[in-house]
């Protein structure tokens, strides 16, 4: 069984700074405790490790009274910064560059008289953060039929969340267009989850099946999934080498790795290496069968 690795995968520049940001903190906290507002990155297994290094996180409505705190890479309104640095607290803003631009640019379209519509999801913490920016002043829509359900808008300025699938985002676009005479598309979306879309697409042709290494509630990771799947093949996710079944790999000749952009590379050299085990399991096996 052949295993091949998507040629973009795994941690996005915007988490990975995140993470070196907490041990940066961890490194100058002078004993302080360390606390993130919230999970830092949607992996149970890396938050798990920064846990056990000490650095834990807590109900972004119930910030700590004293210590350090990490903004994780979705951002927070500019609301909490205040809060937290009222309370006396050393903040270290870990949120992502795109995300910032992002912000920026809900502010700029709102400043300049657009009706500001957001692809995403209300609930992520992300878009949350955004509307802190514009007092809530957006329009939210998840897809295309959402956006039709508008009401009739003069100026749109549209922002993707950084992790919508580029196609998805301009469906909506196209929806937008076509109920508005102004529409000014803002190009927000990740570089590192266009490549890895792309790349899990590439990768969905040339096996038989994919496993997307990521946490249940990572939208990136589901949403590797869902590219795969589209480009034609059998996908899966999994956040651990536990979680494959070897059942799932019979008859598969060429298995492919995929992972979110919160996965670690320990974690991905984890799954491949009880997949080679697999795969030699199978090959021992196929030699005492036809001895």
């Amino acid at each position: 069984m052949e295993i091949l690795l998507a040629d973009s995968l795994g941690f996005c520049m915007g988490v990975k700074r995140a993470v070196d940001l907490a041990y940066l903190a961890r490194e100058r906290s002078g004993g302080l405790p360390i606390v993130t507002l919230g999970p830092l990155i949607h992996n149970t297994q890396e938050t798990e490790r920064l846990a056990g290094d000490g650095i834990s996180a807590v109900d972004p409505a119930q910030p700590p009274d004293s210590g350090m705190v990490l903004i994780r890479a979705h951002g927070v309104a500019p609301q909490a910064y205040e809060e937290l640095r009222a309370r006396g607290l050393k903040v270290f803003d870990g949120t992502c560059p795109y995300v910032h631009y992002s912000q920026r640019k809900a502010l700029e379209l709102k400043r300049e008289g657009y009706e500001v519509v957001i692809v995403g999801d209300r609930n992520h913490p992300e878009i949350r953060g955004i509307l802190g920016y514009i007092d809530d002043g957006a329009f939210v829509v998840k897809n295309e039929e959402e956006a039709r359900l508008l009401p009739v808008l003069e100026r749109v300025g549209v922002i993707a969340q950084t992790t919508l699938s580029p196609e998805k985002y301009a469906a909506v676009c196209d929806v937008l267009r076509d109920r508005a005479p102004e529409v000014k598309v803002c190009e927000t979306i990740c570089d590192a989850t266009e490549e890895n879309q792309a790349a899990v697409r590439d990768l969905a042709g040339a096996v038989d099946l994919v496993f997307v290494i990521g946490g249940r509630h990572s939208a990136n990771s589901n949403k590797l999934v869902d590219a795969a799947r589209s480009a034609g093949a059998r996908a899966m996710l999994i956040e651990t080498p536990e979680e494959i079944d070897p059942a799932d790999l019979e008859r598969v000749g060429r298995v492919g790795v995929s992972a979110g952009a919160s996965t670690p590379d320990w974690m991905i050299a984890r799954v491949v290496a009880e997949l080679h085990e697999i795969a030699q399991r199978k090959d021992r096996a196929n030699a005492e069968y036809t001895e």
